[in-house]
């Protein structure tokens, strides 16, 4: 089989082949520059091609079937919504069809193109700017944890990760599952398990690709961690809190709660970024900054931005920040640090703090919801389409906002994607649960 290129909006096709009127006199596909390690966005190229036909009308209504498509991609970059073009190529080697999306094109004659006109053929170039990645297939992401094995049908999540009670958090992808040679988005589908409307606020996703994902803990439990007293007054045990506890600690003004942090847990956050998500079980008007020191407290080694949380608005799971675990760069013989929040009130405050939850930076998703979402209704966040949206009833409404990159997956890695949520209430029950299915295109640069 030769190779096919061809050029689709999705409802119209034009394949380069002599059968259709369209030949390729040369292409070579490039590979966009890099800078700093960063690929650039976008791609030029130009495709020599031939147009025939058994009249010169003929040639004229097949050039201006193809002009026609190309404006396709010319009129999205100008009004931003309708069809997508894009320039499809399937090698003789490939057994599917990848595609890259075609920003800007134009098409016109070359130099001396009415000389070949008598004989009905009409040489041209067609000009692309397209995207710097070709992607494959729509593929679903077989998902594992302790509720499923390679689960397609939709795997359950909760919002605490209990690994003694089966409830686990996230959500694993085997390596052999994601093919490609460079990272690419996952579209997520998160279904409304719990047997009645919720009205959900905030969705924390996050993918770990890097930090030993099948051995690492992400979850860290407060009442584990914390230092001796008085880094706390009491441990609180309650069933609704992750690993039934949670730690109290009254604040009046200013006051420092130390953490530890382990070897063994540094030593497969490498130096990587996390955003620190914490679950108060009760909290009130407060400002928090978090640091980490050495493991004596001594140095302090970083120190995050401060975060103000108000005791009526604030949600139960708060985003302290991005921060490096530990500093001091990538390296696997990291000693054991100190994780360190500084509270400072105006008043009295019991501060019940129940786990900090680590959430990779480097693909971290964070999604608000608009609207009660019905029982059996679906959250969708499809970075792929550039889209983001409930389905209930086979209907689908835009109620979800969203922020940072997309959740991605790594080609050839075995990879978590952790999940976190609260409800517009300001609560976040852990047992609340999802059911999760998860789709990517495989992405490579070139072949």
């Amino acid at each position: 089989m030769a190779h096919v290129i061809s050029v689709t909006d999705g409802a119209t096709t034009i394949t380069f082949s002599a059968a259709n009127g369209y030949q390729v006199e040369a292409y070579d596909p490039r590979v966009a520059e890099t800078e700093r390690g960063v690929m650039a966005d976008t791609i030029a190229e130009t495709l020599q091609i031939y147009i025939t036909g058994t009249s010169g009308s003929q040639v004229q209504s097949r050039y201006a079937a193809l002009e026609r498509l190309l404006q396709t991609a010319n009129r999205r970059r100008v009004i931003g919504v309708g069809p997508r073009l894009y320039l499809q190529l399937q090698l003789d080697s490939d057994a599917v069809t990848w595609r890259s999306e075609v920003l800007e094109a134009r098409l016109e004659p070359v130099e001396e193109a009415l000389r070949l006109w008598p004989n009905n053929v009409l040489s041209a170039q067609f000009f692309a700017m397209r995207l710097s990645y070709w992607e494959g297939a729509l593929t679903q992401l077989p998902l594992t944890n302790a509720n499923g094995t390679n689960n397609t049908s939709g795997l359950t999540i909760w919002d605490h990760d209990d690994s003694g009670a089966g409830h686990d958090s996230y959500v694993q992808i085997a390596a052999g599952d994601v093919a490609g040679t460079i990272p690419a988005p996952v579209k997520i589908e998160l279904t409304n398990a719990t047997g009645s409307a919720q009205t959900y606020d905030t969705i924390f996703m996050a993918t770990n690709a890097f930090c030993d994902p099948a051995n690492f803990t992400h979850t860290l439990e407060a009442e584990s961690i914390v230092g001796a007293s008085p880094n706390y007054d009491s441990i609180g045990s309650n069933a609704d809190s992750s690993n039934g506890q949670y730690i109290v600690k009254a604040v009046n003004g200013t006051l420092s709660q130390f953490f530890n942090l382990s070897a063994t847990l540094l030593s497969k956050t490498m130096g990587h970024d996390f955003h620190l998500l914490a679950r108060f079980r009760n909290w009130g008007d407060m400002y928090v900054r978090p640091s980490i020191y050495d493991s004596a407290g001594t140095y302090k080694l970083r120190t995050g931005d401060e975060r103000e949380i108000r005791g009526v608005t604030t949600n139960a799971i708060v985003d302290l920040g991005v921060m490096p675990f530990p500093p001091g760069g990538y390296a696997t013989a990291y000693a054991a640090h100190q994780l360190n929040l500084y509270y400072r009130t105006t008043g009295a405050v019991s501060v019940q703090l129940d786990c900090f939850m680590l959430f990779p930076a480097v693909a971290f998703r964070r999604l608000s919801i608009v609207g009660s979402v019905a029982n059996g209704a679906k959250i969708t966040d499809d970075p792929i389409e550039d889209r983001a949206y409930i389905t209930a009833s086979g209907v689908d409404t835009p109620g979800v906002v969203r922020r940072s990159s997309p959740v991605q997956v790594w080609p050839n890695t075995l990879q978590r994607i952790y999940f976190a949520w609260t409800l517009s209430n300001r609560t976040a029950p852990i047992d609340q649960t999802f059911t999760v299915k998860a789709w990517y295109r495989p992405r490579r640069v070139s072949f």
